[in-house]
């Protein structure tokens, strides 16, 4: 770790990333190599750092204040020094006023406003955290991210450096000034990326996008650097569209009424007779235009010709229709290359998760994959397999060379 640096672990998960945090902290022993503190061997526990975990890891019988003195613990601190460094902890990460509040009665980001509280009062040259905002809700991890930014840049005091472990591509670009991406089996450290992008840092802005554009081909194996590059990448043109939140047998049944039409209605109408809201029918209508099943010229509901051969078919053609049209879709095209580069045609949940937040920022990304989930699956195209917490490849002949079948 070079000293005033913010540096992120990022990897798939199972690589790795939270063991080297606790080799490092000394919590947990290497099996090879060392481990050393300013020059000098590491035995036992890293006197220099300090953690800050997932799960908050508070005791719920102290207070807050009494939580946070717990960071004095096997710490060579003065007496009389403890209570004007747990009164200055409480005050940087924003606890004034509830020092005498038990843990019960905290939201879960107090909780780890005090998790990080008690590392900063053992006044740590190194801040470690073992994502620490993942059990958060999306606003609250937002401010605390904002909030961990600024303690590191306060020069006066510590802690001087911040290791963070994370797998969410975006967290890590905005907080980091070195990435170091790793990769599972085994687990390995793939590269090291200097981030040159400027406090504050903004999600939309060009830069930032190319940067995290360019971690993810690095997961994906779509890119292998044999150098950390100096500048960050273009962002990609390309636009992708989101997918609504539907099911295949509402789509058909969507297409089957406009047929039973004569093949063309308005679409108010059309929602006044399959007795559907008109805001609910919206996203059923959009998902078959994307698709290329119907055109909406001028508010009514069109069947085309590939949507009527998509309704004559029997199940099994049905399916290859579908799967043809998926794969006109850039969020299918990125998906499959993405799943074509990889060993048995297989990638992990989070790193799908953190894909799809990338290209489609405004969109949820669990109801997304939920949504890709339904859809290939239909199609035989894709596969999701709950126990391991993977996407894979489901089927032989997608556009383009030979797949991968599933695992």
């Amino acid at each position: 770790m070079r000293r005033r640096d913010f540096t992120a672990i990022l990897g798939p998960s199972g690589c790795g990333k939270s063991t080297l945090m606790r080799i490092l902290a000394g919590l947990v022993p290497a099996s090879s190599g060392d481990v050393r503190v300013h020059g000098q061997p590491m035995s036992g526990l890293n006197p220099a750092i300090s953690m800050v975990f997932q799960n908050f890891a508070l005791y719920p019988w102290l207070t807050v204040a009494e939580n946070i003195a717990m960071g004095h613990n096997g710490r060579p601190i003065p007496q009389e020094k403890k209570p004007e460094l747990v009164a200055r902890a409480i005050e940087r990460v924003g606890l004034g006023g509830f020092e005498e509040a038990y843990p019960k009665e905290l939201s879960g980001g107090m909780k780890q406003r005090v998790g990080i509280a008690r590392a900063l009062v053992a006044q740590p040259e190194l801040l470690c955290m073992d994502e620490p905002f993942s059990g958060l809700d999306v606003l609250t991890a937002e401010n605390l991210r904002a909030e961990t930014v600024s303690l590191w840049r306060d020069a006066t005091t510590e802690p001087h450096s911040v290791l963070v472990v994370t797998h969410n591509i975006n967290e890590a670009v905005f907080l980091a000034t070195r990435i170091v991406v790793m990769g599972a089996n085994p687990g390995c450290i793939r590269t090291i990326l200097d981030n040159p992008l400027p406090y504050p840092r903004d999600y939309r802005d060009p830069a930032f996008i190319g940067m995290a554009d360019r971690i993810h081909d690095i997961l994906t194996s779509a890119l292998i650097p044999d150098e950390p590059a100096a500048t960050a990448a273009a962002p990609k043109t390309v636009r992708i569209e989101p997918l609504p939140a539907i099911n295949v047998g509402e789509l058909a049944g969507l297409l089957g009424s406009v047929l039973r039409a004569g093949g063309k209605a308005d679409l108010f109408e059309l929602a006044a007779d399959v007795g559907k809201d008109f805001n609910k029918m919206l996203p059923l209508v959009k998902g078959a235009e994307m698709l290329e099943f119907l055109d909406t010229p001028k508010g009514e509901v069109v069947l085309t010709a590939i949507g009527k051969q998509f309704l004559y078919s029997k199940v099994g053609d049905r399916k290859r229709i579908f799967g043809q049209q998926l794969q006109k879709l850039h969020v299918f095209q990125r998906l499959i290359t993405m799943l074509r580069g990889q060993p048995g045609g297989a990638v992990e949940e989070d790193l799908v998760l953190d894909a799809l937040t990338l290209w489609l920022p405004s969109e949820k990304p669990q109801a997304l994959l939920k949504t890709i989930v339904n859809w290939g699956r239909y199609a035989e195209l894709l596969g999701y397999s709950a126990d391991e917490r993977k996407l894979y490849l489901d089927v032989e002949g997608a556009a383009g060379p030979t797949m991968p079948g599933k695992q």
